[in-house]
C-alpha cells in the first residue's frame, strides 16, 4: 500500500504540470488566432510544427531517461525542468512588437521551445507511475489522484485566466502567475514521491540500434499497438472539444464573456469525476469503461447540436456532459499504460521500457493533439469564418467529427492491454 501523503506528493506533480498544459491547450490557439491575428493556417501549422518536434524528440528524452534512470530518477528530470517550462511559457504568450512572417516566426520558436521543454519534465513524471509500484490496483488509485491534480491545476489556469481577462495583457500576466506556481508543485514530488520499483538493466545501443528498439516495442504486443491507436483517437477528440470551447461560445454561441468561465468545465469535471471513473472501471473494466465513456461523449456532442440554440444554460449543460466523458476517456487510457509496461517488462529478455513506452505514449497523444488544430480551422473555415478576425464560422461540426473518428476506432479496434484485470491483483494481494 502507498501512503496517502506519497499519492498526494505524485498528484501536485501534475497540478504543476496542467498549470502549463491548460494554458497551451485552451488558450494558446485562441490567443495566436484571436490577439496576435494571426491566419486560421499559420496557427494551426504552429501547432503542427510543435508535434513534429514532441515526435522527434519525446522518443529521445525517454530513451535517455531509461538509460540514465540509475543515476538520475525520474523525479529529478520534475524539479530541474520545471523554471525552463516557467520561462518558456510566458515567452510563448508575449506580443512581441512584429508583425506578418516575423511575428508568426516568433510564436512558431516559441511554441517549440514550450513543447520540448515540458516534454523533458512530463515523460519522467508519468514514468513514476510504474516505478513508485507494479501493483496495478495502486497504480489506477495514482493514476486517479493524479487526474485529480491534473484538474485542479486545470481549474486553477482557468480561473487566473478568467479573473486576468479584463486586463491589457490577460494571457501574459496569467503566463507568469502559473508559471511561478508551478514550481512549489514539482518540488513537492521530487521531495515526497519514492521511486521503488527498479527497471530491469538496459543494454548499451547504438543510435541506430536505440531506434530499432523502438520499432520492436510494436512488435512484442499487440496490446500496445491498440493502446496506441486509442490514445491517438481519444487524444484528437478531447483536444478538439477543450481547443474548441472560447471559439465555441465566441462564434457559435456569441457569449465570449461567458466562455472564459465556461473553460473552467474540463478541469472540474475531472476533479469532481475521477473517483466516479475509477469506482466504475474497477467494477466493468479499463476497456469498457472506456468504451462507455467514448459513446457518452459522442451522444452528447450530437445533442448540443441540436438543442445548443435553446439557450446558453442547456448548451453548457450539455457541453459539461461531453467534458465529462473525456475525463473518463482519459483516465482509463493512461491506466493502461502502467499495464502495458509490466506486459513488455515481464517477457523473457524483457527490458527497461517504462519511458520507452510512456514516450510512445505521449507521441500518440500529441498526434492527435496536432490534429485536433487542423480539424477546428477547417470547420471554421468550411462554416464562414476563414478569416481569423470574423465572428463567422462555427466549431460543433468540428467536434462532432473528431468524436465519431475516436467512436469508430476505440468500437472497431478496441484496446485488449487489461490482460491482468484489477481484481485478479487484488486477490493475489
Amino acid at each position: 500500500m502507498i501512503r496517502r501523503g506519497e499519492r498526494l506528493s505524485y498528484a501536485a506533480g501534475d497540478v504543476g504540470f496542467n498549470l502549463i498544459w491548460q494554458s497551451i491547450e485552451l488558450y494558446l490557439l485562441f490567443f495566436y488566432i484571436q490577439i496576435l491575428h494571426l491566419p486560421l493556417s499559420v496557427a494551426a501549422g504552429i501547432f503542427l510544427i510543435g508535434a513534429v518536434v514532441d515526435w522527434l524528440f519525446d522518443p529521445v528524452i525517454g530513451a535517455i531517461a531509461d538509460r540514465k534512470a540509475a543515476r538520475y530518477p525520474m523525479k529529478l528530470w520534475v524539479l530541474l525542468s520545471g523554471p525552463v517550462i516557467a520561462v518558456a511559457l510566458w515567452l510563448a504568450f508575449r506580443s512581441p512588437p512584429l508583425e506578418g512572417f516575423n511575428l508568426a516566426i516568433y510564436a512558431a520558436v516559441t511554441h517549440v521551445a514550450l513543447r520540448f521543454a515540458y516534454g523533458c519534465g512530463n515523460i519522467p513524471y508519468a514514468v513514476l507511475t510504474a516505478r513508485i509500484t507494479d501493483d496495478p490496483s495502486e497504480q489506477l488509485k495514482l493514476t486517479g489522484l493524479r487526474m485529480q491534480g491534473a484538474a485542479l491545476g486545470g481549474l486553477t489556469a482557468a480561473t487566473i485566466y478568467a479573473l486576468t481577462s479584463a486586463n491589457d495583457s490577460p494571457f501574459l500576466i496569467g503566463a507568469l502567475i502559473l508559471g511561478v506556481l508551478a514550481q512549489p508543485c514539482f518540488i513537492i514530488t521530487w521531495l515526497g514521491v519514492k521511486e521503488r520499483v527498479a527497471a530491469p538493466p538496459m543494454p548499451q545501443l547504438s543510435t541506430a540500434q536505440e531506434i530499432s528498439h523502438y520499432f520492436s516495442l510494436f512488435g512484442r504486443t499487440a496490446a500496445l499497438r491498440r493502446l496506441l491507436v486509442t490514445i491517438v483517437a481519444a487524444g484528437l477528440s478531447t483536444t478538439v472539444t477543450t481547443k474548441s470551447i472560447l471559439f465555441l461560445f465566441d462564434r457559435d454561441l456569441g457569449n465570449s464573456e461567458w466562455g472564459y468561465w465556461a473553460a473552467l468545465l474540463p478541469s472540474a469535471a475531472l476533479l469532481i469525476t475521477a473517483p466516479f471513473w475509477v469506482a466504475i472501471s474497477s467494477r466493468i473494466g479499463l476497456v469498457s469503461t472506456l468504451i462507455w465513456a467514448v459513446l457518452l461523449h459522442t451522444s452528447a456532442l450530437v445533442i448540443l447540436a441540436i438543442f445548443y440554440a435553446h439557450g446558453l444554460e442547456v448548451a453548457t449543460v450539455i457541453l459539461a456532459i461531453a467534458i465529462t466523458a473525456t475525463c473518463g476517456m482519459s483516465i482509463m487510457f493512461w491506466s493502461m499504460v502502467p499495464i502495458a509496461i509490466r506486459d513488455l517488462e515481464t517477457l523473457p529478455n524483457g527490458t527497461g521500457c517504462a519511458a520507452h513506452v510512456y514516450a510512445l505514449s505521449n507521441v500518440a497523444r500529441k498526434l492527435g493533439q496536432a490534429l485536433a488544430p487542423q480539424i477546428i480551422a477547417l470547420s471554421l473555415a468550411l462554416t464562414g469564418g476563414s478569416d481569423a478576425t470574423a465572428k463567422g464560422g462555427a466549431v460543433l461540426p468540428g467536434m462532432i467529427l473528431a468524436a465519431i473518428i475516436c467512436c469508430i476506432a476505440v468500437v472497431l479496434y478496441r484496446p485488449t492491454s487489461e490482460r491482468r484485470s484489477i481484481n485478479e491483483s487484488r486477490q493475489k494481494s
